[in-house]
C-alpha cells in the first residue's frame, strides 16, 4: 500500500483556502469540544478548587495527583475496576462467542431471535441500573420472590459489599453480552467457507475445526471486541450510581463514581479533575496499545 501525506498546502493559494473554508469547521469543532477542555481539566488539576467557597482556585502545582497517589479510596476505586474488567469482560466474551456460534446454525426464528438477544444493549444504562434495582429489591423484586418460592428468606443483595458488587457484575453482563456477540458474529459470518470445507475434507472434527481454523482467524475480532468493550467498561457510571451510588461502603465506588464524588459531594474540583486525568491517561495508553495490535494484525 503507498502512503500519501494530506496537506492542506499545494501550491495553488486558491485551493489552500478552499481547503481551510472546508475543514475549519470540523478544526474549530475538535479544539472547542475535545481540546479545550482536557486542556481546561488538565490546567484546574494543578489548582486547589472548593466549589463550595468563593474563593478563587490557587495554584499548587503537582499536590493533587500526590495526594491522590497517597489516598486509599483512589486505590480502592482502582482495584474494583480493575477486578470488575477481569471479571466482567471474559464471561462477556465467552457468553457472545457460544451465542454467535449456535447462531451460525440455520434454524427456524434466526433472524428474530437474533434482533431480540439485542435488546439489553440499546437500553439506557441508568434504565438497567434502575431496573436491576427492582428485580434485586428482597419484598418487591423477582430474586426475593425466588428465595421466599424455595422457603428461604430474602437477601438484600444491594446492603452487603460483595453482594452488590456481584449484583453490578451481573447487570454489566446482561447489558453488554450481546455487544460481543454481534460483534464475533458478524466475524463468523464473514469467514472464507474453504477454509472450514478444507479441513473437513482432511478429517478434522468441528471441534478440531474451531479450534485450528475458526479460532485463529477469530482472533483479531476478539481484540477489537474486547478492547472496546474494556475502554467502555472504564467510562461505567450511571448504572452504578443509580443502583448503589458507590456503595455499601465504598464497595462500588468505581473510578467515575470517585471522580463524582470528590467533585460534586465534596466540591474537592481540583482534586477530581486530577483523578479524572489520571482515567484518561489509563483510557488512553490502553486504547494506543489496542489500536497498534488491530492495525499490525490482518482484519475479517
Amino acid at each position: 500500500m503507498v502512503n500519501k501525506k494530506i496537506s492542506l498546502w499545494r501550491g495553488n493559494p486558491r485551493q489552500f483556502l478552499n481547503n481551510v473554508l472546508f475543514l475549519g469547521p470540523a478544526i474549530i469543532f475538535l479544539i472547542l469540544m475535545l481540546l479545550y477542555p482536557l486542556v481546561y481539566s488538565f490546567y484546574m488539576s494543578l489548582h486547589k478548587w472548593e466549589l463550595a467557597q468563593v474563593t478563587p482556585p490557587s495554584f499548587i502545582g503537582l499536590k493533587n495527583y500526590i495526594n491522590l497517589f497517597n489516598d486509599p479510596l483512589f486505590w480502592n476505586a482502582l482495584k474494583i475496576q480493575v477486578i470488575f474488567v477481569a471479571i466482567a469482560i471474559p464471561i462477556e466474551l465467552v457468553i457472545g462467542l457460544l451465542v454467535a456460534l449456535l447462531f451460525q446454525i440455520e434454524f427456524p426464528g434466526n433472524r428474530t431471535m437474533r434482533t431480540l438477544l439485542l435488546l439489553p444493549f440499546f437500553i439506557l444504562p441508568s434504565l438497567s441500573g434502575t431496573t436491576w434495582r427492582f428485580i434485586l429489591h428482597p419484598t418487591y423484586g423477582v430474586f426475593g420472590a425466588i428465595y421466599r418460592f424455595l422457603g428461604k428468606e430474602p437477601v438484600d443483595w444491594l446492603s452487603n459489599g460483595t453482594l452488590t458488587f456481584i449484583a453490578v457484575i451481573l447487570q454489566d453482563i446482561w447489558r453488554t453480552w450481546p455487544f460481543m456477540f454481534i460483534t464475533l458474529y458478524a466475524a463468523l459470518s464473514n469467514f472464507p467457507q474453504e477454509l472450514k470445507e478444507a479441513a473437513a475434507i482432511d478429517g478434522a472434527n468441528k471441534v478440531q475445526t474451531f479450534f485450528k481454523v475458526t479460532l485463529p482467524l477469530l482472533v483479531p475480532s476478539i481484540i477489537v471486541a474486547c478492547f472496546l468493550r474494556l475502554i467502555d467498561a472504564l467510562r461505567i457510571f450511571s448504572e452504578v450510581y443509580v443502583m448503589t451510588e458507590g456503595g455499601p461502603g465504598n464497595a462500588t465506588t468505581f473510578l467515575s463514581i470517585f471522580i463524582y464524588k470528590n467533585a460534586f459531594r465534596f466540591f474537592q474540583m481540583g482534586y477530581a479533575n486530577a483523578a479524572g486525568y489520571i482515567l484518561t491517561i489509563i483510557a488512553l495508553t490502553i486504547s494506543a496499545i489496542g489500536l497498534t495490535r488491530i492495525f499490525t494484525r490482518e482484519m475479517y
